[in-house]
């Protein structure tokens, strides 16, 4: 789903990429200008008007400030329920035509449910101290059959920060001060913050009966989920595994993130544009949604061979302040 959800992006900002280029002739003058221009580069400016100077002074740059709401959702061991509900903040400087430094914070809750049955979580703690038994072993290291199946579900609450570079990919020809389109690139590093929460209790206290719901299969998943849904409470009183060797700070789960995104942004006024974006913070941890095992083989269980990543997708209004 992650992939198909990348290639309608990129599919989309190709499309709007090759709209730009086939009006891209139609250029303005904003670069003669003068208000533009900061006093600093004021004479620069003169002297390129007055044929005097080979290039043109650069224009001032300005603080953008930017609020988005969006979905923040969990590529990992657990499929993703959506839609879920995030909300940001920004705060961006240029520092030249075609690059940018922001800062952003964001949070939100990523929720998810498989639709297929599992019997091999005999290390996660979640389920086991809740009194669900799957696979055992008895004094001679052969394993018992499970006695409860599970479907594996969470609700995770993730805040996230990062300092960013943004490449603006539609100011290459430069000295356009106002374009009413941008596409930009955004590479990043920071800390992703998370507490993970699982839904394994009823009401009453006790442990949910899943062996009445057939497993899933692809055509039938949508049935499946929908079983579980009407198990469950969704209280999510259950703390997740965690990673006792990872800090913590505000009570959840600290850890260094790396992200990359693509965005585009359409002005709607002299000082607003609208902006769609989807990044991927890549997280080095295999616990944001509260299982770090496979499936198969049954038995003994193996972690699995690939960390969680977290994905916001969003759409927000920018101001240019000053």
């Amino acid at each position: 789903m992650t992939i198909k959800k990348c290639s309608l992006i990129l599919g989309l900002l190709a499309l709007v990429m090759t709209t730009q280029a086939q009006s891209s002739t139609e250029g303005g003058n904003e670069w003669k200008d003068s208000s533009l221009i900061p006093p600093s580069r004021m004479a620069q400016h003169n002297e390129f008007l007055n044929n005097q100077y080979i290039f043109p002074a650069k224009p001032r740059s300005q603080w953008e400030l930017g609020l988005k709401i969006g979905s923040p959702t969990i590529a990992g061991d657990v499929a993703s329920v959506r839609p879920n509900f995030g909300f940001g903040v920004h705060a961006r400087k240029a520092l030249g035509y075609l690059f940018s430094v922001r800062g952003e914070f964001y949070r939100g809750t990523a929720k998810g449910l498989n639709w297929k049955e599992t019997n091999n979580y005999i290390n996660n703690t979640a389920w086991t101290s809740n009194g669900y038994k799957g696979w055992t072993k008895d004094g001679q290291g052969n394993y018992y059959v499970p006695t409860d199946k599970i479907f594996l579900n969470h609700k995770t609450t993730v805040s996230d920060l990062s300092i960013q570079g943004v490449f603006n990919f539609t100011n290459i020809r430069f000295h356009k001060a106002e374009p009413k389109f941008a596409m930009y690139a955004i590479l990043g590093v920071g800390a992703t913050f998370y507490k993970t929460m699982v839904d394994a209790k009823n009401a009453g206290g006790s442990k949910y009966s899943f062996n009445g719901i057939p497993n899933g299969t692809w055509d039938t998943r949508n049935d499946t989920k929908n079983a579980v849904k009407a198990l469950l409470d969704g209280t999510y009183e259950t703390a997740g595994e965690s990673n006792t060797q990872a800090p913590k700070a505000f009570g959840m789960t600290a850890r260094f993130s790396q992200t990359a995104g693509l965005g585009m942004a359409f002005k709607i006024s002299k000082k607003v544009n609208v902006a769609i974006e989807n990044r991927v913070s890549f997280v080095k941890d295999d616990l944001l949604d509260g299982q770090r095992y496979q499936a198969t083989p049954l038995g003994e269980a193996v972690l699995s061979n690939s960390n969680d990543a977290l994905n916001f997708t969003s759409i927000g209004i920018n101001i240019n302040l000053f």
